[in-house]
């Protein structure tokens, strides 16, 4: 009996930087200096390409370790999609070309050439063999659980066929993976998962058993239950309980000549193993419907791929655009497992930076005309798609809204919005949001004359008109190609309101996006309530909430934080810190400001964290209109870059 033991780790691109030193300090290397300090033991691990990057750049002892053990034999690195892409969002060529990056920079670094794949978040296709036999990869490690159907696939070593190209498949031990993410929700106590351990019995008469460690998995637990053991102390709880069962017998699958796996099965596609907490999905595709968020971003990148495509004037450019969709193919922000993944705003900002980034390079030097019409999120209907110098946009027919608001100096997106499910993750505001919405800017809703504002609640029927489900009628304005006419007659508004005729007139200039509104009384009687723009915005702010003031007579006048309420104001400004811009919005019209931060909290690498999704400014107006009557008024949204303070000179 041989034991196959390893570790795994799937930090994305875009994970903090504290994250990274955390597991730097309390798992990387304490876990690769107990394996150096006991040369009888056999590791394999899998961290990500940018993983072991990030340690060449910052930390270069650690590759120098790992390099040391891999000489010894003493650990083999697994390879997998350099960017942590989940390959089924990776077309052709590209699914080849994510695991070739990884398994040439082990080669290049380690001084050997992986032969044995990891795959993100174990999302498994057979389509995947090909692109493995292309960069002469021959096995896999993945868990035998089928978490979609909830069953076990494999429990020992085969060989599969697929389009006549043949790997090897290694299933995982599921038992100490179910113990391991029990005791990371908090599901079991550490000595109940010290009892069930012991319990774990490796069958002597099976050739192989095959062991990987969820090492994110194993820090979460740590974090969350604070009575456990230091996590490095953990990992090596478990090993030596494996490495009794084995009877010291720890092999690494380099020493296995290919060809020895000779009974035969097949891995069907799915989503394996227990990384993930993601619920009521039946594939990995799912996640597209369930999340409208990730549906537009994952379209955004599918349209840039077809884009490049097109386009081929200059190929060194169309180069760096690949290169960056290849960054922009991360996997992080698809997924919901212990780094918070698609609730982490960085992970979702990290591809949108990475999108902005490529479509500005094809912008700049195809000669692309804008706007453009293309159906991003498959409905059947189709956005507008608008560049100019600084600001990039996508206006969505449904509710006549901005879906992105990309500044393209800093590739931020402040439409980057995420709303979730609150089964998921507990939500400490806007407790009656509809899960799984997409929150737009530019969103138009209604309220009784008499509302409460302070009691703004966007998906309450009974107290609010909400038009972000309806579609709009888009046009290019006839004579300028940078303005876009949203305009929808909406029937019997609620709270007495009746029929409104709404016309948004969008003009785009280098920093500002301005906005011409106009509400005619289309009904036979008079039309009284309060009208409201709502500008759901991704604020990049690195602690606190998110702080607003306004300019009155050449005054700042600072607002409350948390949630606010403000009457007559003409103008609200925001400082987002981490892109050092300035976010100005201004109307002609006097309006009551109400302003509320959408945070979560969910338990991740870091414990029980407090997550930030984005920021609501609503703007809200008055309106008494006779029948036919219109009103009509103008509002602006400039982001502006703030100057750097120059710090003062030491003495």
């Amino acid at each position: 009996m041989a034991l196959i033991f390893g570790a795994y780790s799937q930090l994305s691109p875009g994970t903090p930087l504290p994250i990274l030193e955390r597991f730097l300090t309390e798992i990387y290397k304490p876990m690769l200096t107990h394996i150096y300090k006991n040369p009888e033991l056999r590791l394999h691990l899998y961290l990500p390409g940018t993983v072991l990057e990030w340690f060449e750049q910052n930390h270069p002892e650690m590759n120098m370790l790992i390099g040391d053990l891999v000489k010894k034999d003493q650990v083999e690195l697994l390879t997998g999609a350099f960017h942590q892409a989940v390959l089924n969002t990776v077309q052709g060529k590209d699914r080849s070309g994510q695991l070739e990056a990884t398994t040439t920079f082990i080669r290049k670094h380690f001084g050997k050439r992986a032969r044995t794949v990891w795959f993100f978040n174990q999302i498994w296709n057979p389509f995947f063999v090909s692109a493995m036999r292309m960069g002469m990869l021959d096995r896999v490690l993945i868990s035998g659980y089928d978490r979609l159907h909830d069953c076990h696939s494999a429990v020992e070593p085969f060989t599969m066929q697929e389009m006549g190209k043949t790997v090897e498949i290694f299933p995982t031990n599921d038992t100490i993976d179910a113990l391991i993410s029990d005791l990371s929700l908090g599901q079991s106590s550490y000595k109940e998962f010290f009892e069930a351990l012991k319990l774990i019995q490796l069958d002597s008469g099976d050739p192989f058993h095959t062991v990987m460690l969820n090492l994110d998995m194993l820090l979460q637990a740590c974090t969350v239950q604070t009575s456990l053991p230091p996590v490095a102390e953990l990992f090596v709880t478990i090993l030596d309980h494996f490495i009794q069962q084995s009877k010291n017998e720890t092999v690494l699958l380099s020493s296995i000549p290919v060809g020895t796996i000779t009974q035969r099965g097949y891995l069907a596609a799915s989503w394996y193993g227990r990384d993930s907490t993601i619920k009521d999905i039946g594939s990995f595709n799912d996640m597209f419907i369930k999340y409208e968020e990730l549906n537009h971003m994952y379209g955004r990148l599918l349209y840039l791929v077809d884009l490049t495509r097109i386009f081929k004037k200059n190929k060194d450019v169309k180069k760096r655009v690949e290169a960056l969709l290849l960054k922009a193919a991360s996997g992080g922000a698809f997924v919901l497992d212990a780094t918070g993944g698609c609730y982490r705003s960085s992970y979702r900002a990290y591809v949108y930076r990475h999108l902005n980034e490529a479509e500005r390079l094809l912008s700049t030097n195809e000669e692309i005309p804008y706007p453009r019409e293309l159906d991003i999120d498959f409905d059947g209907h189709n956005e507008m798609a608008w560049m100019g110098k600084n600001i990039g946009v996508i206006v969505d027919s449904k509710g006549g809204t901005i879906a992105e608001i990309n500044y393209l100096p800093t590739g931020w997106n402040y439409g980057n919005t995420f709303t979730g499910y609150a089964a998921e993750v507990d939500r400490i505001s806007f407790p009656t949001l509809r899960d799984g919405s997409f929150q737009r800017s530019f969103n138009d809703v209604f309220l009784p004359h008499d509302a409460r504002i302070e009691h703004y609640a966007k998906h309450l029927a009974r107290q609010t008109f909400d038009t972000s489900t309806i579609s709009y009628t888009l046009e290019l304005h006839p004579k300028n190609q940078n303005e876009i006419i949203a305009t929808c007659l909406l029937e019997k508004i609620p709270f007495g309101i009746g029929t409104i005729e709404i016309t948004k007139h969008f003009r785009f200039r280098a920093h500002t996006i301005v906005v011409d509104y106009t509400l005619k009384n289309c009904g036979k009687h008079a039309a009284k309530g309060v009208f409201g723009s709502e500008m759901n915005l991704a604020i990049g702010r690195k602690d606190g909430p998110v702080s607003l003031y306004t300019v009155e007579k050449s005054r700042n006048r600072t607002l409350e934080n948390g949630r606010v309420v403000a009457p007559n104001l003409k103008n609200v400004r925001i400082a987002d810190d981490i892109n050092r811009t300035l976010l100005s919005f201004a109307s002609d019209n006097r309006f009551t400001l109400h302003k509320e931060d959408f945070n979560l909290k969910l338990a991740t690498v870091m414990g029980m964290e407090v997550l930030y999704a984005y920021t609501l400014v609503l703007p809200l107006w008055d309106f008494d209109l006779a029948p036919e009557e219109s009103l009509s008024w103008t509002i602006g949204f400039r982001i502006d870059r703030r100057s750097r303070t120059k710090k003062a000179k030491k003495e």
